[in-house]
């Protein structure tokens, strides 16, 4: 038979309808619809005319039935018939439930049905809790010895110092006893609110008794944090010393933190530190070895996450240069118009550039064939066209003040000369849509190139694109064209150069630029300090202030809100979180509140050899109800949906109390959305936003949720928040939590459901999803890439039902009232036959089979791929640092060598090449590359390496071979000219050579007006990303523009130290004297420093650091002195 679930629903006290309705389907609460229709005999039979109505005091009984999650069983006695005092039975088990907990010997025998752990290990384990439980009591247990000294220390640790000076519970020994006897890796599932950061500290201590280092892992630093914070009085009294390692941006405090036993923090600052100790040759953590790991949230990390990757961008000087391409991409991606028709408008060309594009890809059209069809079509008079056969470019340029009319028959013709070419010609209407005017040209032709274009009149275009992709290549060849860059030598070498990365990248670019469009504030990303910061919006809800997006993601993002502009950085070294976990060997320990299906767990003992698995029961019975959940096609009906039900919630029945509601969403600006519409409804006191951990929450997580309440979050709330809840509240059924989108996966969803429901109190949860939120890959996987109405089309059928449910609730409810106006025996029948019919009728879900759609498309994404072969280029950087040849060079070479691997790996690797076909060029690549760093060489066709090599020759006295190097450097002027002439100059004073003055004066002043034009260079990106934004921005001076003036004030005080050189170096030529050269460094460029504004300021040093980072180390100033042997050679010649 059907299983029937049971709830109580609400009613309308005072209007026409006073029915109880037994309906929702709860997969964690089932009756059988007999047992259904037993309870509710009983309830009729001993209702015996009570002083209140009969459906208020049923809606009680049945609201305790639900939010104590009581069964069939516990209502019925040896013979299966309904105990005689239903409503006094109900209280008994509501007081048992409430004081209760499970003793050793239950929980023992529920871990040993599982099959998982070895009969022998839980022998031991229930000796060991028992022999401790006993002593608990007692200050100490000198008898005690081994393991069980081990806990009982640890256990009264916990007694005097955690933070409600708790006693470990039975499941929290047995949990730690398990890890401790477990011979290698072992993961636990221990329920949310069962304490899983307790177990953790105290398994963390055990091991750092024992002599080893144990490092705790979060699922966010907001949990690192806290969890060290709450736990460090714990540690201190076993005099294990603990830190964690989140937000610790010096070298110094990163460092101290590995000398620590115990150091919490995330997967992202353990693989980052790591690869900075490994990497970056900084000794963070020189002592500290992978003796075990420990995993708090386990699920998020080594399941959702296990195979995302840790990235350290390296700072990369020639980075800066593709600023001012971002800049012409972002200004041309904000002239395109979207239609509402789908149709994407390319940015206004004129009409001859679009001819001159067809001619250039096109050899067999003669240029003056062009000429030939302006006269025919009288665009040109055959004078000016007999004057122009020599030049097709100004012939062109006669088509810029055209008409529509005279351009519609100028692609006629064209099309008769050429009719491998099919135009759609179309004119723009008022309300900016498109009309058609004309096919011009046949169809006929296999593989026929058509162009889509929008002609607006005076000479002026757009091209018509239908989808991105066309889109994508069109704007490629406008930029490429925009750039211009004049023809440069052939790079011989093997690793990429500036020019490569352009070419290579432009459209990727481009399609970020796109991307950016779309990205939505508050969704993706937040603005935060000086810039933009992404949020994990999908898992942990974080805002993660220390990443970054690439490949212009990130520059793209921080030009549409001007905030400070970054440069590219280029990803040079990476991990894994499964590489990480795997330096721990077998010593992987994990305590997670979902292990999620077995799916998964096998695929886990495929990643870490000899990895167990076991459950741990709760300590009381959980009362989690689960309320069926929706998904909802629109989205206003979606947001009325969910804050109707929250609504109900909070507000009292004539059956209960106001709950508190906890509403989790995907995004920030989705809960910002609920915020503002429950505004209506809800008061402002009784509305709490919990979407953001950089601001600070307390009043939130630290106050005990009051009735009424309403906290609005992100899935920041759905991971290790743990929320008081006030008697009331729980007295009501407790907290409610709603999840507002489809999870990420089954534990994102089972984490969010256990924010209520925690250590035996009541509580109930929903999802209300809106299918046009989903992604695109779980409606193709759901088969609704053409359109979601497939999905919905049962509704005309489940209207007809509620249509017809209402009707059978209408005859159980006069059913009910004849029974209790009349006890006979047919009344009852008839009674009985009504509910049985509603309960059939209920039964029937066509909402649920499309969440079990979405929820199968959603699993059916989880997918496993993992590559690096990042290890390959850490042994070429051992040999470098262990060859003498190189001993002296490591601060030349190695940023050097890191550039070309970043610029290798952005342009060598694609998921698509074999594995081992990119570790062989690789090898090669960066073979040759050491032997041209041997010859003195340049790798690739980057000029940095000679600047800095220059500086290092330069320091060393060696100013001949300096000054060679900044000439190589000013081979390439595409990388800039400033610092290596500026460099040049002083190393020729300091060589004092003769003719040094003269050589020295010419290169300051080529150096003065290169200045001049890269100061409009940076005028010029300004002036386009500020003509682009479509956003708004404050009033005021924005951090785009501040940066930019900061820029420009760095350049005009180098252009000054050059000014005030020159003419003492013209003097000094012109008198046949010397100069007297004194040395800073580049820093004292702002020795005025104090009298800028602050905001000016707080830039200042940044700038000042990244001019460094280019090579200007050192800033000179110069005094003239009179040579009486100097002026008299001059005269003489």
């Amino acid at each position: 038979m059907k299983n029937i679930p049971l709830n109580s629903q609400s009613f309308e006290n005072g209007g026409t309808r006073k029915t109880v309705v037994i309906t929702t389907v709860f997969p964690a609460q089932e009756w059988k619809k007999d047992d259904v229709v037993k309870l509710f005999k009983a309830l009729v039979e001993q209702y015996n005319g009570r002083y209140e109505d009969f459906y208020t005091w049923m809606m009680k009984i049945l609201h305790q039935v639900e939010i104590h999650k009581i069964s069939m069983s516990d209502l019925t006695v040896n013979d299966n018939k309904i105990v005689n005092h239903v409503e006094a039975k109900i209280n008994d088990i509501k007081t048992t439930d409430e004081k209760s907990e499970k003793t050793l010997k239950d929980v023992v025998e529920e871990i040993q049905k599982q099959g998982n752990i070895d009969k022998e290990i839980m022998a031991q384990v229930q000796d060991i809790v028992s022999y401790v439980s006993k002593c608990l009591s007692a200050s100490t247990a000198p008898h005690l010895q081994g393991i069980k000294q081990d806990l009982f220390k640890i256990c009264k640790a916990v007694q005097k110092k955690s933070k409600n000076k708790i006693t470990p519970r039975v499941t929290q020994m047995v949990s730690w006893c398990i890890l401790v006897l477990s011979k290698s890796s072992r993961l636990i599932q221990v329920l949310t609110g069962e304490g899983k950061s307790c177990i953790v500290a105290m398994f963390a201590a055990y091991q750092a008794l024992n002599g080893k280092t144990p490092d705790i892992i979060s699922s966010s630093p907001v949990l690192a944090e806290r969890d060290a914070e709450e736990w460090s009085p714990f540690y201190k009294e076993l005099g294990i010393t603990v830190n964690v390692n989140t937000n610790k941006p010096k070298d110094t405090e990163l460092k101290k933190c590995y000398e620590c036993q115990v150091v919490y923090g995330t997967t992202q600052d353990f693989a980052g530190d790591f690869l900075r100790q490994r990497f970056h040759r900084k000794y963070v953590r020189p002592k500290r070895e992978f003796d075990c790991v420990i995993v708090d949230e386990v699920d998020s990390l080594m399941l959702d996450k296990g195979l995302e990757v840790v990235y350290l961008n390296s700072n990369i000087p020639l980075m800066e240069s593709l600023n001012g391409i971002l800049a012409e991409i972002w200004f041309i991606i904000n002239q395109l118009k979207r239609l509402d028709t789908g149709e994407i408008l390319g940015p206004i060309q004129l009409f001859s550039q679009v001819l001159s594009e067809i001619i250039h890809e096109n050899k067999n059209i003669h240029p003056h064939s062009i000429v030939q069809i302006a006269v025919d079509t009288e665009i040109m008079t055959i004078k000016s066209s007999i004057q122009m056969q020599e030049n097709t470019t100004r012939a062109l340029k006669q088509l810029d003040n055209t008409s529509v009319v005279q351009m519609v028959a100028f692609l006629t013709m064209f099309v008769r000369n050429f009719p491998e070419y099919f135009f759609k010609v179309y004119q723009e209407l008022p309300d900016g849509n498109l009309q058609k005017l004309n096919d011009i040209g046949s169809i006929g032709i296999n593989n026929k190139p058509e162009i889509s274009v929008l002609l607006l009149g005076n000479g002026k275009c757009r091209l018509v694109h239908y989808e991105e992709d066309s889109l994508v290549k069109s704007l490629g060849k406008i930029i490429k064209k925009c750039l211009s860059e004049t023809p440069k030598e052939q790079n011989e070498s093997c690793i990429p150069g500036l020019e490569d990365l352009i070419n290579g990248k432009v459209q990727t670019w481009i399609e970020n630029a796109l991307q950016a469009t779309k990205m939505t504030l508050g969704h993706e990303y937040i603005l935060h300090g000086d810039g933009v910061a992404p949020v994990d919006y999908e898992c942990t809800g974080v805002v993660q202030n220390n990443m970054r997006w690439g490949e212009g993601l990130q520059q793209f993002l921080e030009m549409k809100h001007q905030t400070k502009l970054s440069n590219m950085g280029l990803i040079t070294n990476f991990m894994s979180n499964v590489g990480l976990f795997k330096k721990y060997s077998n010593q992987i320990y994990g305590i997670t509140g979902t292990l999620g299906e077995q799916t998964e767990l096998d695929m886990l003992k495929k990643l870490y050899d000899g990895i167990e698995c076991c459950e741990i029961p709760s300590f009381r019975r959980r009362k989690l109800y689960e309320l069926e959940g929706m998904v909802i096609p629109e989205e206003d009906e979606w947001i009325r949906t969910v804050c109707n039900v929250v609504q109900h919630q909070v507000t009292s029945t004539v059956y209960r109390g106001p709950r508190a509601a906890l509403v989790i969403c995907e995004t920030i600006k989705r809960a910002e959305m609920f915020c503002r519409t429950l505004a209506d409804t809800i008061s402002k006191h009784k509305l709490k936003l919990y979407v953001n951990n950089n601001m600070n929450n307390s009043t939130i997580t630290n106050k005990t949720v009051q009735a009424g309440d309403v906290i609005i979050a992100t899935n920041l709330a759905g991971r290790g928040t743990d929320l008081k809840v006030c008697d009331s509240v729980n007295e009501a059924g407790g907290l409610f939590v709603v999840q507002t989108f489809l999870p990420l996966n089954i534990r994102v969803e089972q984490q969010a459901f256990g924010r209520t429901a925690r250590q035996g109190s009541p509580g109930s949860a929903q999802l209300i999803m809106c299918s046009s939120h989903f992604s695109e890959s779980v409606k193709l996987v759901m088969s609704l890439n053409s359109s979601l109405t497939s999905l919905f089309s049962p509704l005309n059928q489940l209207t007809a039902t509620l249509m017809l449910c209402g009707s059978t609730e209408s005859e159980f409810e006069a059913a009910v009232n004849r029974y209790l106006t009349n006890c006979s025996s047919q009344n009852q029948k008839a009674m009985v036959s009504a509910l049985t019919s509603l309960l059939t009728m209920n039964s029937l879900s066509f909402m649920e089979g499309n969440l079990d759609k979405a929820k199968d498309a959603r699993n059916t994404l989880v997918t496993i791929r993992l590559r690096s072969f990042f290890s390959e280029y850490l042994d070429v950087l051992d040999n470098v640092y262990e060859d003498e040849f190189f001993s002296d060079q490591h601060d030349v070479i190695v940023p050097c060598l890191h550039e070309c691997w970043g610029l290798w790996l952005l342009m060598n690797f694609s998921e698509e090449k074999p594995i081992e076909t990119l570790k062989e060029q690789l090898k090669v690549d960066l073979s040759i590359a050491n032997q041209r760093f041997s010859s003195n060489l340049s790798p690739s066709s980057m000029v940095y390496y000679y600047i800095r090599s220059g500086n290092n020759l330069r320091d060393k006295g060696c100013l001949k071979e300096s000054i060679e190097m900044y000439s190589k450097a000013l081979e390439d002027v595409a990388s800039g000219e400033i610092i290596p002439l500026y460099n040049r100059a002083l190393a020729t004073i300091m060589k004092k050579d003769t003719g040094y003055i003269t050589q020295a004066l010419a290169d300051l002043e080529k150096a003065d007006k290169e200045i001049d034009s890269y100061k409009s260079h940076l005028d010029q990106i300004h002036t386009i990303v500020k003509l682009s934004s479509q956003e708004q921005t404050a009033e005021g001076e924005t951090l785009f523009t501040t940066q930019f003036r900061v820029k420009i004030l760095v350049v005009d005080l180098l252009q000054m130290n050059i000014r005030d050189a020159v003419p003492k170096l013209k003097r000094a030529e012109s008198r046949g004297g010397n100069v007297r050269l004194t040395e800073k460094l580049t820093v004292f460029l702002a020795e005025d420093y104090f009298f800028w504004s602050p905001r000016v300021r707080k830039e200042l040093p940044v700038e000042l650091m990244h001019i460094r980072s280019l090579g200007l180390d050192t800033i000179f100033s110069l005094n003239t002195f009179f040579s009486l042997s100097g002026l008299l050679s001059k005269m003489l010649k």
